[in-house]
């Protein structure tokens, strides 16, 4: 198992070093001056030649590529033109809150869907599974957008007011300051990823269910209990982990919208922020982060085919 982990740790390299590459070039393709963006609009030409020269902008591309690759191993992403602060800096204070926000939301879907698939896995083509199926379809129709809208109509503003309508509280806060805050972002962008995984579920489940080893169980005389959890589970979860890792990206483009929605102020928003600015080098800090967060989880889930299926770890 060390072996095989070890093998899929070396793949990700060149494709960090493509990620950086990629980064790089949004300052590269982007439309205007880095030096006249930070020198502002009523710089002469001297004084924007001469922050040019600061920033490395005149020399050869590839020198500046060896240049921003070593900062980035050293941890530095550059200054914010926006703010003068360094773009790390900038970025701890906003992802904490979209990566605990996003990890109560996935960790709501695998705790609803993977009991749902099952059950109506269980119960196939009966009034449970019919039921399930179409109220997933029906949720994957609906925007996060407007689920969060609606959220905010019902459970904040409306008769219930449960949950304050926008803001955010720190987990230094307290567990439970950070619920009231969380629970509704959490859950629309939930939504959709939960209707997803519950039909991973469900359909992963049935086609192992329907594999010989699992007649000769049953034939041997083994309960529907430990049939599913010992035998079919582990072969069906293959592809629902696959999924999950995927819908990490959809969560990623669901947060934008629903904390510009709840004021949260986290990545998303600080993503969003430094594009209408023109804020390039957040925006390489945003992109460059993104991408790393995508790469660990896609490794994370490959990983977990050689935990899920041995014959994975014998290739």
């Amino acid at each position: 198992m060390l072996r095989f982990v070890g093998t899929r740790l070396i793949t990700v390299v060149p494709l960090l070093l493509l990620l950086m590459l990629l980064v790089f070039g949004l300052v590269q393709i982007a439309p205007g001056d880095p030096a006249a963006i930070i020198a502002g609009p009523d710089a002469s030409a001297q004084a924007v030649a001469a922050i040019r020269t600061e920033l490395g902008l005149d020399r050869p591309v590839w020198e500046q590529f060896v240049s921003y690759l070593g900062n980035v191993l050293h941890g530095d992403l550059g200054t914010s033109y926006t703010t003068r602060e360094p773009v790390t800096e900038v970025i701890a204070r906003a992802l904490p809150r979209t990566v605990t926000v996003a990890a109560f939301a996935m960790l709501l879907a695998v705790l609803v869907s993977l009991p749902l698939g099952v059950l109506a896995a269980m119960r196939r083509n009966g009034p449970v599974d019919r039921g399930l199926t179409g109220a997933s379809v029906v949720l994957m129709a609906v925007p996060p957008f407007v689920l969060a809208a609606l959220l905010v109509n019902y459970f904040a503003l409306g008769g219930l007011q449960i949950f304050p309508p926008t803001g955010y509280a720190p987990l230094t806060d307290g567990l439970g300051a950070w619920l009231e805050f969380a629970t509704l972002p959490a859950i629309a962008i939930a939504t959709i990823s939960l209707a997803e995984l519950t039909r991973q579920a469900r359909g992963s489940l049935i086609d192992a269910l329907e594999e010989d080893y699992v007649r000769t169980a049953r034939a041997k005389g083994l309960g529907r209990f430990w049939t599913v959890g010992k035998h079919a589970a582990k072969n069906a979860a293959v592809p629902y982990v696959t999924v999950l890792g995927l819908n990490v990206g959809r969560i990623v483009g669901a947060a934008v919208i629903v904390e510009a929605m709840f004021n949260i102020q986290g990545f998303g928003q600080l993503g969003v922020d430094a594009v209408l600015t023109r804020d390039l080098p957040t925006m390489q800090g945003v992109v460059l982060v993104s991408g790393v967060i995508v790469l660990v989880v896609n490794l994370l889930v490959d990983v977990s085919y050689g935990y899920f299926n041995p014959k994975v770890r014998a290739r």
